[in-house]
């Protein structure tokens, strides 16, 4: 589920302060999911971009601490890819460089991102120029903080297949019943709760997700960025997209594949973030369905008037994984 700027909350206290003042961001998470998220800030035409920040269900985070009070700041999250499902996005239309993993990042400039083995992400503007600044992620439901925490505990008992009901951060007996059940399970000690308790179960959860999805395995000599789509309620979604790194896997659907056929697109590129070129044509992996892609990492839905809606079109090649739950690809 994509999210734009409309849909952030951004809640600014502001407060007459000299023009050399400093200021942090902090970042809020009041969805039912662990967000990872980037922030930037820009002076002039000099950038900086930091992530990614793990936030867990109703808690908060610094981000860009100590930041410049009149610079422009920026901010992107994304659901951590552990969730199975869909998952949520949070973006805008300005576009940084962030770390194509989860792994903690500081970059410096917005430029060449490919080039530099980077993605390019679309940030979200975040208003006002002085005080403090409060980013808060919301989804429909509008848990708020404290639900939040408990809507999370229920999706990620609810990744791990317990059956906890609704999502809806109450809570009840079959929610109790799956935290029971996990802990015994999995021999969680000491009864944790809240954040401890969270902080465990995204971990068992990030490690279970290797075990279902689409995996593709880079068996080139070049970087392979990565795109997939799938049908869904009779209309296509693409995302993409994923960086394959030489001689290694990564795991590009994270979910259990309960359909038969799922797509994707892959192509080769260079040092330099090109395409890789061999006997006159760009070493890619295509097929025969068009779909839409952007530049920078994206979530689409649909498959029309693609070019129209301001998008590019890839041709995908499709994957008949049978009743497979897991399926691997070696892109050679």
């Amino acid at each position: 589920m994509r999210f734009t700027l409309i849909s952030l909350i951004f809640c600014l206290g502001i407060i007459v302060v000299p023009s050399h003042a400093r200021a942090d961001m902090r970042l809020c998470n009041e969805t039912s999911y662990v967000l990872q998220a980037a922030a930037s800030v820009r002076q002039g035409v000099v950038s900086k971009t930091e992530g990614w920040i793990e936030i867990l269900p109703g808690a908060c985070a610094i981000a860009l601490a100590d930041m410049p009070d009149d610079a422009q700041a920026y901010v992107y999250a994304k659901s951590d890819e552990a969730h199975a499902g869909e998952g949520l996005v949070f973006d805008g239309g300005e576009g940084f460089c962030v770390a194509a993993e989860n792994r903690k990042f500081s970059i410096e400039g917005r430029r060449d991102c490919r080039r530099r083995g980077l993605i390019e992400a679309d940030f979200a503007v975040v208003a006002g120029n002085s005080g403090r600044r409060l980013v808060e992620f919301t989804e429909k439901s509008n848990y708020g903080r404290r639900r939040a925490r408990l809507a999370g505990l229920q999706r990620l008992l609810s990744d791990l297949q317990y059956d906890v009901g609704p999502i809806d951060g109450f809570g009840g007996e079959r929610t109790r019943e799956a935290e029971a059940a996990y802990k015994l399970r999995y021999g969680i000690k000491g009864n944790p709760k809240g954040e401890a308790l969270l902080g465990k179960l995204i971990q068992t959860v990030q490690t279970e997700a290797g075990e279902r999805g689409l995996t593709l395995c880079n068996r080139t000599a070049h970087l392979i960025w990565a795109a997939t789509a799938q049908l869904k309620n009779d209309s296509f979604q693409s995302r993409g997209w994923r960086r394959v790194p030489v001689d290694e896997c990564t795991q590009v659907i994270n979910e259990s594949l309960s359909d038969r056929y799922y797509f994707y697109y892959a192509e080769a590129v260079g040092d330099d973030g090109r395409l890789v070129r061999e006997a006159g044509r760009a070493k890619s992996w295509s097929g025969a369905r068009a779909l839409c892609t952007k530049p920078t990492r994206f979530a689409i839905d649909g498959e029309e008037n693609c070019l129209a809606r301001g998008f590019d079109r890839h041709d995908f090649i499709r994957i008949d994984t049978g009743a497979a739950r897991r399926w691997t690809i070696n892109l050679e």
